[in-house]
């Protein structure tokens, strides 16, 4: 049995040396028995400005194998790196790619309709910015020249670094670090030279080994990165991030010049009555810039009050049934305003004179119109400068639009715009991109109730609203005034509800009306008591609220490596390679 395993592991090998069997192939490859890098120079210029040029020389020796060339990745952690050219040993150009993908940058060097061998020489030249760390009493170059992730051995390494002065010895510090990533080994030697410092490796580094080192230099030769300049690499990598903030600015200038307000300099003062004779949904409309299922129950009771209707509540007949009602049409409503007619016409339709509620609930009804109707005439007016119906759902739409197609990008579009990523560094992925567009739409939908903007006779009937609400909340202050106002408590009794103060408001009146009224019928108790009506007509208000419900709507730094504490594959750069 043991004679039978060795047998075909060998024949296994010798299949992976034909050819023909890739797997064991790729066992020798692994233990870097083909493919290695002879040399692994980087030569390192540190500018003036902060930035610094890297050159890395790049031998790799393909073995055995046919391939196409190498491939390079770094990773782009708080760094910007722009590749200036890739050349090969007697500077000719090798045709290349380059791609970001999970923020690394892969550069794929060679030509996929052509096979290399033996060893090559590849030179790669790029630009990094924002890669130096800045500390209180030093600046430093902590990098990783090789990288941490080559699938093959790398037999010398070297990096050699130029500062922008020609520094004494003693003004510049340099630590390197070898081995697996966080490993503290130092297999290396540093040799400082005036304003020059050379990095050399003592050993050969196997796959997933790596050189990083830290040069450290006095303060002011080079120039740290301004906050504009900072802000502005941070613009270009994450430009998406600044779409919600500019949204932003631009709907809060929309507001401030066509939906802000006129301001009244005057306090509050308790008004007695509405402004203009307004009916409470309109009322309504003015002091919240939208209505509700509550303002059309207030409109009904406004209707049965002023005489138009008469309501009646008809007792439920099992244990598990809710109350019904009935609404009998008293007169024509042919001078009633265009909102209040569409609500009698839905209740009664053209020729009916009585109906049940519970019948009423299998009628399509479109509230909206109502809405529409109410504020169109407050806005003819001129209580808004234009419908605020109209206002609110132009940018509510776009809201919701920027929403869901901020949904779309995420979901549907991320893979083209992952291919567009790849191609342009700093192109922003479908869900970084989706994410800001739907942010940007729940603006739209913050700032929608918002955009409504009342005129001057707007806000004057606005404050008079005010003064009136005040009125019926502190209405116990003026009980002995009732008295002599006949009928004032059901006259006002709708503009309550729409302030949401009808217990108090009936408090008030509370053992000076004596008769229920007579627009409604329905239990009351022997002796009338303005509580308790008002507690069986919140009953009554919150089942014709129920009818409209569902159906409404609204006009609304990094660490040092100095010192001991930096460690191979510490620092930015680093990556890694292999051949392709």
């Amino acid at each position: 049995m043991q004679k039978s395993k060795i047998l075909i592991f060998l024949l296994a090998l010798l299949f992976g040396f034909l050819g023909f069997e890739k797997p064991a192939f790729s066992y020798f490859q692994n233990y870097n028995f083909f493919e290695k890098i002879e040399n692994f120079e980087a030569k390192i210029e540190i500018q003036k400005d902060g930035s610094f040029l890297v050159e890395e020389s790049i031998e790799y020796n393909f073995g055995l194998n046919k391939r196409h060339g190498i491939y390079r990745t770094i990773p782009l952690d708080k760094i910007k790196i722009k590749v200036l050219d890739v050349l090969d040993e007697s500077g000719k150009a090798y045709p290349y790619e380059t791609s970001i993908n999970f923020k690394t940058l892969r550069i794929k060097i060679g030509d996929p309709n052509k096979l290399v061998r033996g060893t090559k020489k590849y030179r790669i030249i790029y630009k990094v910015q924002n890669g130096l760390l800045f500390f209180k009493d030093h600046d430093e170059l902590y990098w990783n020249v090789t990288g941490n992730n080559w699938k093959v051995p790398i037999k010398n390494a070297k990096a050699i670094v130029i500062l922008p002065e020609n520094l004494e010895e003693d003004q510049i510090q340099a630590e390197c670090y070898t081995g697996i990533y966080g490993s503290k080994e130092k297999d290396c030697e540093c040799f400082i030279t005036k304003g020059k410092v050379e990095i050399l490796t003592k050993r050969e580094l196997l796959p997933k080994e790596g050189l990083t080192i830290a040069i450290g230099f006095p303060k002011g030769i080079v120039a740290s990165p301004s906050l504009l300049q900072r802000f502005g690499w941070t613009v270009e990598k994450y430009w998406p991030f600044f779409i919600p903030l500019f949204v932003f600015i631009f709907l809060f200038y929309k507001w401030y010049k066509e939906g802000r307000d006129p301001r009244l300099k005057k306090s509050i003062m308790v008004q007695y009555e509405p402004p203009d004779n307004l009916r409470p949904a309109q009322v309504s409309a003015i002091l919240k810039q939208k209505l509700s299922p509550t303002d059309i129950s207030a409109t009904i009771i406004d209707l049965a009050v002023r005489g138009y209707i008469k309501i009646k509540e008809i007792e439920k007949k099992g244990w598990f049934q809710k109350n019904d009602y009935e609404f009998e049409k008293l007169k024509d409503w042919d001078d009633l305003l265009d909102y209040e007619q569409k609500i009698l016409r839905f209740l009664f339709g053209r020729k009916k004179d009585k109906v049940v509620l519970s019948e009423l609930r299998r009628k399509h009804f479109r509230i909206s119109k109502v809405y529409k109707s109410c504020f169109k005439e407050l806005a003819n007016e001129r209580y808004f400068s234009h419908n605020p119906y109209k206002v609110f759902h132009k940018w509510r739409s776009i809201g919701i639009s920027l929403v869901i197609l901020g949904i779309i990008v995420i979901y549907f579009l991320n893979p083209f715009l992952m291919l567009l990523h790849s191609v342009f560094f700093q192109m922003p992925t479908g869900f970084l991109l989706g994410i800001s567009i739907a942010f940007s739409g729940v603006l739209f939908l913050i700032f929608a109730p918002f955009m409504p903007k009342r005129t001057k006779k707007g806000m004057e009937a606005y404050w008079h609203i005010l003064g009136f609400r005040d009125y019926i909340k502190t209405a116990e202050k003026y009980r002995a005034q009732f008295y002599e106002k006949a009928h004032i408590f059901e006259k006002y009794l709708p503009y309550a509800i729409v302030f949401n103060l009808t217990h108090k408001w009936a408090k008030a009146f509370e053992g000076i009306y004596r008769e229920a009224p007579s627009w409604y019928e329905g239990r009351i108790t022997p002796t009338f008591s303005t509580i308790a009506f008002c507690d069986a007509l919140n009953t009554s208000i919150t089942n014709f609220g129920g009818m409209f419900a569902g159906r409404s709507g609204g006009a609304r730094s990094g660490f040092s490596g100095l010192g001991g504490g930096g460690f191979s594959g510490g620092g930015f750069g680093g990556g890694g390679g292999g051949s392709w």
